[in-house]
């Protein structure tokens, strides 16, 4: 689906790509940053978060078709890198061993510093920031300066799954705890026309959920859907934004890699088809009608 707003200005504008966390749906993505670019639409900024981040570091350093074609086979490979290897354990007693988290970071860190194009955010094309979370002042930590690897580390280091990413003596969780879709950063570093590309909303809970850890999964994507949707109603007259979103949430377990081809060809379907439709959208619509269940 796709909801936008558009200025009334003839003002050039300054295009901000801002990609949600998503994890191994961050796939959907791709497809979408290939009909992006198709259509001739370039960033002047990149802003993610978690799985966003990958992909925006990705994009910031090669934004053309080569550059998503490259991206596409770093998904291809991300269960070659063990990113998240397989447990014969299920995911409840998983969740019970001792320590911070199922995986360690080890196989992530081996994909970036193999598939990402540049080490440094000051050798990339197109400037781009990914947000974390300071778990000591629980405030959102913004990266664009240094090392790639490390900021995305942080970015990504999803509670329970990965441990809390040390820089500088300071602990960081992944920036999707406090700030999932930062379209607000966007908009305070000038941009005022806005792609946004999530990965998915919650769907409406189950009457009967099965397992007390549905229910914390459902809470927690329900309190990003809530931010969201308070960010782009507080978004100033002058942003126009499209929200990309895949038509239905695919179901699957938050390891399994195995989909990527299936799902950037998901969501490269999905954002051509709301794309080429924009025209027909009509009038602005009201900001609270931009988040809908898939």
């Amino acid at each position: 689906m796709m909801r936008a707003r558009r200025r009334g200005t003839a003002t050039p504008e300054r295009v901000a790509i801002v990609l949600s966390g998503g994890g191994n749906l961050g796939a959907l993505q791709v497809g979408m940053l290939r009909a992006l670019l198709e259509r001739g639409i370039r960033p002047d900024l990149v802003v993610g978060c978690s799985a966003g981040a990958v992909n925006g570091a990705a994009l910031a350093a090669d934004p053309t078709l080569r550059g998503v074609a490259h991206l596409e086979e770093l998904w291809r490979r991300v269960t070659a890198f063990g990113v998240m290897p397989p447990s014969r354990l299920p995911s409840p007693l998983q969740m019970a061993r001792r320590g911070t988290a199922i995986h360690r970071n080890d196989g992530l860190r081996r994909l970036l510093e193999h598939g990402l194009l540049v080490p440094t955010f000051e050798q990339l094309r197109v400037p781009f920031m990914c947000v974390a979370t300071d778990v000591d002042t629980a405030e959102e930590a913004w990266f664009e300066h240094g090392s790639l690897v490390e900021a995305i580390l942080a970015s990504a280091a999803l509670p329970a799954v990965f441990p809390p990413m040390v820089i500088d003596g300071r602990r960081y969780l992944d920036g999707g705890v406090v700030n999932d879709v930062p379209i607000t950063r966007a908009v305070e570093r000038g941009a005022t026309r806005l792609y946004v590309l999530q990965t998915g909303v919650p769907e409406i809970p189950p009457a009967n959920p099965r397992r007390p850890f549905d229910v914390a999964v459902w809470a927690y994507w329900l309190a990003r859907r809530n931010r969201l949707s308070r960010d782009l109603a507080a978004l100033p007259p002058e942003v126009a934004y499209t929200l990309l979103v895949p038509p239905s949430r695919p179901r699957m377990r938050f390891d399994d890699f195995s989909r990527s081809e299936e799902l950037v060809a998901l969501g490269h379907e999905a954002a051509v088809a709301l794309l080429d439709g924009e025209a027909d959208l009509g009038s602005a619509l009201p900001a609270s009608e931009a988040v809908e269940s898939a």
